[in-house]
This record gives structure tokens, C-alpha cells and sequence, in this order.
């Protein structure tokens, strides 16, 4: 399992490295990638899985102090995902081997896919809360850059700024999701969680929320399912792995699993069974308008997932069955008509409904291929998703009659939008033309065997789930002991006999064929139910309010004049103090026993700080500014802190030596006019912040918790092997931060040094410029989203 997950990760880098010399055939490479996967299907097929059987684990130590280890457990339902992900992730690699260009950047194409390939694994595999939420964060990233491979597009942007964005919100409610649990049950792994303390925990409810919210987030469920369609930006390839096997069915892996801790609450199914029907009945009638290919499947992924998420929400062992059942027909059918879509767009240079038909006489195999797979997907016989309705229908008769009605309504409905797809194949044969009336392809005819062969193998796939229904059920089965429902006795069968589930499907069918016989009148009715405001609207506005709110907060803050900002600074330090005084006045403790070498020493930093603001010359001001820095030193080395005071006559001189460098090019020294009201208020701001400053340092000498010098002191040369305990603190007990501050001071020498370089381009002004200038000279801040930039009285106001 180990070697499944991060295969993929070190391929990618393979991939990216030898992609220019094999160009296309890096596709081979990758799908080799996915072996270790697909092998899992031999503990899968294993006694291990059984009830009673001891799942596979795999643990290997990473930060065993912090919980932090990567451990993968290899029970049914992971095995069988994972086994999923590398069927899938193998046909797509190899699909696009064929369907790319040969201008495409491979260098980047297959090592994303494989991050993202390697990401999602981890994801089903992974034992470890925590590292289950890295990898989940992971997918969000590379699903990222999937989306906008083709960044050149807006429309690729907008749908991967969309999905991440939107993925990241559900990312945090994970986050906090999997702290809450392992504080409730006490482990960090989720096969270890004692589930009756985290069920009698407070903290049940708000981890079952958050929970949700993630799996809603990723698996597209209303009101977050506004990403999925902009997703089929990405590539095809990239499009049948996300929409079958992948980035989608996460939410759904994650309300699996986690339904075993939260489905005996009666919250957990009453919020995600309802909303996964009205995700199912949204995402079909959307899916029956589009006129894109892509968009209808994208759209159908939504109301699926919504299917899903109602039987696995329902958090029983029938619930759970038959989910399993359709997860397996819902991977096979719709990963093959992404393919066959993609080889229509590929073949004719097209996906629009109303440019298509007749293609069966130009695309006779792909028609078949797309047959099979559009009608397992519309619940039809004797394909395999005529077997996970019927199940799903069973499970909603015994929810109730409000949730049959809607099951069987967004059922008929996916029927109507199967028939729309399949219609491209009959009438009579029309070549695609574009807008001027040309020709798109001078010559249609059928993809190669590259093309064809990962649709073909599953549509198969769908058709054998149909007329051999004991396959599928035996692969469900494999997944029994891991969801608890392996003493559930029901069974797959093409035909049941007369039974409510199959009077329901006869309705649908009826239902579905007045909706295909009515199209254009359903279609109408469609534009005339059509919102004013729409998920993507809101979106928009969303966005648009947090631009103009973030591009006011810059222009009324680090667009001011700089006394303005001064004068917010103080005012903030003053309320700072006031805080400090409402929340802990007992805690003031006097400032102690100073030694008296001190005493000289504050009042020359007193002198200097004085100096400067009555500085009449930029030389004396930097002078007198080193002055205070220097003393600083030597205050740290009258109380016995030598680090401290070699640390800061280092950072004294480099700023002396900046100072030295930018002298000439640094404005002059001048007045600022000021009313005599704001002098009033600059007394005042002074003051306050003087006296906030001083209880708030008078407020921190006092310790709310136990100190840890001792510690340090005790530790420092047993645990860190140095006598100096400035030192082993600063590269031992607090290494990363210290690597931390370096980057930081590293990032702002590189940006001083870009600004000493521009500067010797131009000359800056002298004093005697700067004084011919407004006294009120500021520097106008441009505002985001390309906004016009306030004028010079809006930025001082």
C-alpha cells in the first residue's frame, strides 16, 4: 500500500524529467505508475477483507511524538478505491497518449496527473486523521492545477480558482473536523477512535458538522456543486478521472467512512439524505438543458454524487450496499462516456448537441460504446445501472414517499438527458460547421484503437455488472466487513420479479419518455423557470464584494499618508493597553529590580529617540537612529543577555549599512502642516499609546502559566548538546521557526537589494525637490481588480 501511494509521486518527478525526450509516449510511463494499485486487487480478492478477517496496515514513523505517522490500512472499501483509482488512472494515462497533442506540455500534464493519482490514494488508504487531511488538501492543489493546465483560457482559470477555492473551505472544516475527533477519541487513527466516547462527547455535534461540510464541498452537493461543471475545463482525460473515480467521490469516501462514528445520530442522516435527493433531482434537470457534451456529463456527475450521498447517508447496511453497488456501475459507465465524448470532440471537432447527428454511420463503434455506457446510466436493462437503481429504490421505499417520489422524478429525468446524448447518433448524418459555415473536420471517421480501447473495456465493464450480476455483487461484498454490512442478506438479480422498486422504474421509464417526446416544450419550460440569480452569480458577486471591500481597506489604510498610518499604529497600541487593563488589572506587577548601569543607558536611548524627531537633517536622524539601536545593545549586555546584544549590534549595523546605501536616493526631512486639532489629537494618541504600551508590558511580566526557562535550562545540553542556551533553543527546540525568520530576513535582503538595484536606474529626489513638492504628497495605491486608482484627495481622506 505504501509503495501504491507514493509510486505515483516519484513518477511524477520521472515524468516531468523525461518528458521532453518521450513526448507523448510519457503517457506509458505513467500509467506504469498505477501498478502497484491495480495489484491490491489481490488482498482484495483475499480472505483479509472478510468478516473476521485482520485489514492490511502499514505503518511507517514519521513524527511518532506528534501522532503524525503514515498509516495505511488496507480494509475492503480502501482496497477496493484504490483499486478504482488505479484501473482508472491506467485507462486515462493511456487515453491520452492518443487524444493529446503533440504540442501539449507533457512536462507538466502527467506529473500533475500523477500527483493528483498518488494524492487520492493516500486519501482512501490513509489510517491517519491527519494525514488523511494532507492528502485531501492535496488533491484540492493538484485538481488545481489540472483544471487550469490550459491556463491560457479564462474560462480554465475561473473553473480552477473556482474548485480550490471552494474545495479549501471544505478543506478547513476537515481540519477542524479531525482535531475535534481525536480530542473526543483519544487517537489519531481512525481504526483506534473509541467511538463511544467521541459519540458522548460535546464535541460530536460540531465534528459531524464539519465533517459535512468538507464532503459537501468535494463532492459537489447544493450548495457547492457550482465547481464541477467549470471543472471540465481540464482535459478529457483529466475529466473522466476526477468525474468517475477520483477528486469527486472523495466527499462520498469520507460520509463511507465516517458514517460508521456519526450515523447513529439521527442529525447525520436527516441533513445529507434530503440534500443528497435535491442535489440528485438539481444536477438532472440542469444536465437535461446543456447543449455541451461535457457540461450535460458534468452536470449528471453532479445529481450522481447526490444519489450517492443519499444511500450512504442513510447510514444502513441496505443504504450502504447498494451505494457500494452503484459506486462500482456510476466508475464504469461514466468514465466511458468521458472518453466517448472525447473522441467525439476529438473526431469532429465539436461537443454542441445541435451541431451532432447521424454520427453512427461515421462512428459506428464509438455509437455502441456510448450506447452501453448511456444506458446503464439512465437505470436501463440488462446494463449495470439498472441493478444500483432498482437497490436505490428499494432503500428510498423504506426512507418514505416523499424520498421515492424524488428519487424516481431525477431518476426519469437522467433518462431524458441519456436519450439527449445518445440522439447525437441517429437522423441523418450533418458535418459539424463553425460560425462562418465551414467545415469543422473535411473528413469524420473512427478513432484509433488508443481511443477506443479504454471506453470499450468499460462499457464492458458496465454490461458484464448487468448480465452477471453476481460479479458486482461479489466485489460489493469484499467491501461488507469494512462498512458493516456484511450480514445483510440481500442479493443482485436482473430480474426480482413484480416488486414496488420495479412498479417505480416503470413509472420512471414513462416519466422518461414524456420527457424525451416533449423535449422542446420541456426545454422551454426550462428557460422560463430560469432563476434571476444563479449559483455562479452569486459566486461572481461574492467575489466582487470581497475585491471592492479588500481594495477600500487598502486604500483607507496603507493608502494614507504616512502621520495617518503613525497615528493608527499608535491608536491601536493604545486600545491594546485599555484591553489589557479591562481583561487582567490584577495581574500588574511592578517592572523589578533593574541593575543601575541600566539607568544611563535609557536615557540615551530616551536622547535618541528625542533626536530624531527633532532631526532637521537626514544624516543626524540616521545617526541618531543607530544611536538608539546601539544602546538597545547595550542594554541586553547589561542584563547579562550577550546573544541578545551581539543579535542586535549585527541588525544595527545592516541597517546603518542599508542606510548608507539608499542615503541619497532617501527623501528629505520636512514639515507636515497640521491643524491645531490634529495636534490635539497627535497629544492624545501619544499618550495612550505611551501608557497602553506600558500596562500592556507591566500586564506580560506577570506569568499566566508556569514558565519554561527551567526546562530549557535542564534540557538544553542533555537534549541539544550545546552549553550556549540561546543557541540550542534558537536550532534545536525552536528550529523551524528559526528557519522560518531566516527565510523572512532573507526575502526582505533580496527585495532591499531589487530596490537599491531600481534606484540606480533613476536619481531620487533631494531635499530641495522633496521641498517644492505638496507637503501632502502621497503615493497613490493601485486597487485591485483593475479598479481606477483613488485620486490623491480620496487616498488622504
Amino acid at each position: 500500500m505504501t509503495l501504491a501511494v507514493l509510486l505515483p509521486f516519484v513518477m511524477a518527478a520521472l515524468c516531468a524529467w523525461l518528458a521532453r525526450p518521450l513526448g507523448r509516449r510519457t503517457g506509458y510511463l505513467a500509467a506504469l505508475a498505477f501498478v502497484p494499485a491495480l495489484l491490491l486487487a489481490a488482498p482484495l480478492a483475499g480472505s483479509s477483507v472478510e468478516p473476521g478477517g485482520t485489514a492490511l496496515s502499514q505503518n511507517t514513523p514519521w513524527v511518532p511524538e506528534l501522532g503524525l505517522n503514515l498509516v495505511f490500512r488496507g480494509d475492503g472499501f480502501s482496497l477496493l478505491f484504490a483499486v478504482l483509482i488505479g484501473v482508472i488512472g491506467t485507462l486515462a494515462s493511456l487515453y491520452s497518449v492518443a487524444y493529446l497533442s503533440p504540442r501539449e506540455r507533457f512536462g507538466r500534464f502527467y506529473p500533475y496527473l500523477l500527483l493528483f493519482g498518488g494524492s487520492m490514494l493516500g486519501l482512501v488508504l490513509s489510517d491517519n486523521l491527519i494525514a488523511l487531511f494532507g492528502f485531501w488538501e492535496m488533491t484540492s492543489v493538484t485538481s488545481f492545477l489540472l483544471i487550469g493546465l490550459w491556463h491560457t483560457r479564462s474560462e480554465a482559470r475561473d473553473g480552477a480558482v473556482k474548485a480550490f477555492l471552494i474545495s479549501a473551505l471544505g478543506g478547513l472544516g476537515l481540519l477542524a473536523a479531525v482535531a475535534l475527533l481525536s480530542m473526543a477519541g483519544g487517537s489519531t487513527l481512525l481504526s483506534e477512535l473509541d467511538l463511544e466516547a467521541v459519540r458522548a462527547s460535546p464535541l460530536f455535534v460540531p465534528a459531524l458538522l464539519l465533517t459535512l461540510l468538507a464532503a459537501f464541498t468535494k463532492s459537489a452537493q447544493l450548495p457547492f456543486h457550482l465547481w464541477l461543471p467549470t471543472a471540465m475545463e481540464a482535459p478529457t482525460p483529466v475529466s473522466a478521472f476526477l468525474h468517475s473515480a477520483t477528486m469527486v467521490k472523495a466527499g462520498v469516501v469520507l460520509v463511507a467512512k465516517f458514517g460508521l462514528i456519526f450515523g447513529s445520530s439521527a442529525l447525520w442522516a436527516g441533513i445529507i439524505v434530503p440534500l443528497g435527493l435535491a442535489t440528485l433531482f438539481w444536477g438532472s434537470w440542469r444536465a437535461l438543458k446543456q447543449t455541451d457534451l461535457k457540461a450535460l456529463l458534468a452536470y449528471s456527475t453532479v445529481s450522481q454524487l447526490g444519489l450517492l450521498m443519499a444511500l450512504y447517508g442513510l447510514a444502513d447496511a441496505e443504504g450502504r450496499f447498494a451505494a457500494t453497488t452503484h459506486l462500482l456501475n456510476h466508475a464504469a459507465f461514466k468514465a466511458a462516456l468521458f472518453f466517448v465524448v472525447g473522441i467525439i470532440d476529438h473526431e469532429t471537432g465539436t461537443r454542441e448537441v445541435s451541431q451532432l447527428s447521424g454520427l453512427r454511420r461515421k462512428l459506428p463503434i464509438t455509437f455502441v460504446l456510448a450506447g452501453l455506457a448511456a444506458l446503464s446510466m439512465a437505470g436501463l436493462p440488462p446494463l449495470g445501472g439498472f441493478i444500483s437503481k432498482e437497490l436505490f429504490y428499494e432503500a428510498m421505499l423504506h426512507a418514505g414517499p416523499a424520498f421515492i417520489a424524488v428519487a424516481v422524478l431525477g431518476s426519469a429525468l437522467t433518462l431524458a438527458y441519456s436519450a439527449r446524448l445518445v440522439a447525437i447518433f441517429f437522423g441523418s448524418y450533418r458535418a459539424p460547421v463553425d460560425d462562418g459555415g465551414r467545415s469543422l473536420k473535411a473528413d469524420v471517421h473512427e478513432a484509433g484503437p488508443g481511443l477506443l480501447l479504454p471506453p470499450a473495456l468499460l462499457a464492458a465493464g458496465a454490461l458484464l455488472f448487468g448480465v452477471w450480476p453476481q460479479s458486482t455483487e461479489w466485489l460489493t461484498r469484499r467491501v461488507g466487513a469494512a462498512l458493516d454490512f456484511a450480514g445483510y442478506g440481500g442479493h443482485l438479480y436482473l430480474w426480482h420479479g413484480v416488486t414496488p422498486a420495479l412498479i417505480a422504474t416503470l413509472i420512471t421509464w414513462a416519466l422518461g419518455a414524456a420527457l424525451v417526446w416533449q423535449s422542446a416544450r420541456v426545454y422551454a419550460l426550462q428557460l422560463r423557470l430560469e432563476l434571476p440569480i444563479s449559483s455562479n452569480g452569486g459566486y461572481r458577486a461574492l467575489l466582487r464584494g470581497l475585491g471592492t471591500f479588500a481594495s477600500a481597506l487598502i486604500t483607507r489604510t496603507q493608502g494614507l499618508a504616512l502621520p495617518d498610518q503613525l497615528r493608527i499604529t499608535l491608536a491601536a497600541a493604545g486600545l491594546m493597553g485599555g484591553y489589557a487593563v479591562w481583561r487582567a488589572p490584577q495581574v500588574f506587577q511592578p517592572f523589578g529590580t533593574l541593575p543601575p548601569s541600566v539607568l544611563p543607558i535609557a536615557v540615551l536611548l530616551v536622547a535618541g529617540a528625542m533626536g530624531v524627531l527633532l532631526s532637521r537633517n537626514r544624516l543626524t536622524a540616521v545617526i541618531l537612529t543607530g544611536l538608539t539601536g546601539f544602546g538597545s545593545a547595550a542594554a541586553f549586555l547589561a542584563m547579562r543577555a550577550p546573544d541578545l546584544a551581539l543579535t542586535q549590534l549585527l541588525i544595527e549595523a545592516v541597517t546603518v549599512i542599508l542606510f548608507l546605501l539608499v542615503f541619497q536616493y532617501l527623501p528629505g526631512i520636512r514639515d507636515l502642516p497640521r491643524r491645531r486639532s490634529r495636534y490635539a489629537v497627535d497629544v492624545v494618541l501619544a499618550g495612550a499609546s505611551g501608557v497602553g504600551a506600558t500596562l500592556l508590558i507591566l500586564a506580560s511580566l506577570r506569568f499566566l502559566a508556569p514558565p519554561i526557562s527551567p526546562y530549557y535550562l535542564e534540557n538544553a545540553y542533555k537534549g541539544g548538546g550545546g552549553k550556549n542556551v540561546v543557541n540550542v533553543i534558537l536550532v534545536d527546540f525552536r528550529g523551524f521557526d528559526t528557519l522560518g525568520e531566516i527565510v523572512v530576513v532573507a526575502v526582505v535582503a533580496l527585495a532591499v537589494g531589487s530596490l537599491v538595484r531600481l534606484g540606480r536606474r533613476g536619481r531620487a529626489p533631494t531635499e530641495t525637490d522633496t521641498d517644492r513638492q505638496s507637503p501632502n504628497r502621497t503615493i497613490p495605491v493601485r486597487p485591485i481588480n483593475n479598479q481606477p486608482s483613488p485620486t490623491d484627495q480620496e487616498v488622504r481622506r
